[in-house]
């Protein structure tokens, strides 16, 4: 399940990213486009070591099994 909302105001996407991590949501802020975006997901006691932050090709190249669809 993908944990994101996007919003066109950026103030409103501000304010539940507040209210989200007043709830002991971890939350990512970016943009795409002209919009904001919320990626959020919930840890106890709202804990960023609860959660891994790193980019994907770096991800993917340490931690994702590559399969071969040719097989």
């Amino acid at each position: 399940m993908n944990k994101e909302l996007c919003f066109k105001n950026h103030e409103q996407g501000l304010k539940v990213a507040k209210y989200l991590l007043d709830e002991n949501y971890v939350v990512m802020l970016s943009y795409e486009e002209d919009l904001l975006v919320v990626n959020y997901e919930w840890v106890q006691f709202c804990s960023r070591n609860g959660i891994v932050f790193m980019p994907r090709d770096e991800f993917e190249e340490k931690y994702v099994e590559y399969i071969d669809e040719s097989d």
